[in-house]
């Protein structure tokens, strides 16, 4: 596939999130210390594909999020975390959140998904202030784009990507479209403290579908997208 200028793949990491991108003919990364850091220093870019719920549901489950897990289908389905309600956002604690969603939705909200409440409300924040960042940033989910990478709909990866067979795998289909010397330098160039060898794969697939967005090639779940109560667009591309 033809290179896209201008695209940047985003996943949460440690130290904040790590963005990489192609750089002439390298792939580089950066880890940032917030998404608004991240996107200041990408307002060029065409597409900025990152890994986190955008578009809210008032209540009940996100359709992107139920399509997800069956594109992804077998055990990676599970992968796919409920995304939370609007209206527990400012939640402070597992506990807190999970009785408020209770109490808007019906369901409660574990700890895997709560780990990430301040992270999809850190987007959340920049996207609902800055119509900039809402034109060009798309959310991806790593395990449909290696599903997709891997043959399309129920094809999800056998092994979780922190197992060895798992990173094996996932670092065998980025080079079929990265090459296995840019896949091997940009992961041995990211230092531990900041970021996992997972947190740059998922980076790198992040990657590879939002060049498919800026290419007219991108697929989205649901299609076509739908948009939550405050305007922004809910759908999972890859």
């Amino acid at each position: 596939m033809k290179r896209e200028p201008s695209c940047v793949g985003v996943d949460g990491a440690k130290s904040g999130w790590i963005a990489v991108w192609w750089a002439d003919t390298t792939l580089t990364h950066c880890v940032y210390g917030s998404a608004r850091s991240l996107v200041d220093a990408h307002r060029t870019a065409r597409v900025i594909a990152v890994d986190i719920p955008i578009g809210l549901p008032d209540r009940g489950g996100r359709r992107a999020d139920a399509e997800a897990r069956q594109f992804v289908g077998g055990r990676r389905a599970s992968s796919v975390f409920p995304s939370p309600v609007r209206g527990i956002l400012d939640a402070t604690s597992q506990p807190e959140a999970s009785r408020r969603h209770k109490e808007i939705d019906g369901r409660g909200f574990g700890s895997q998904s709560f780990a990430i409440l301040s992270k999809i409300r850190e987007w959340d924040d920049l996207l609902q202030c800055d119509h900039q960042a809402r034109a060009m940033v798309r959310e991806i989910h790593p395990e449909v784009s290696f599903s997709a990478l891997n043959g399309g709909r129920r094809n999800g990866l056998a092994f979780k990507k922190k197992s060895q067979d798992g990173a094996a795998m996932r670092t065998w289909l980025l080079s079929s479209v990265f090459g296995s010397e840019q896949i091997a330098r940009v992961v041995q160039s990211v230092a531990r403290r900041q970021a996992a060898t997972d947190d740059v794969l998922d980076a790198l697939v992040a990657l590879w579908s939002a060049e498919r967005v800026a290419a007219g090639e991108a697929v989205s779940l649901p299609a076509p997208p739908v948009s939550d109560a405050t305007g922004l667009a809910t759908a999972i591309w890859y």
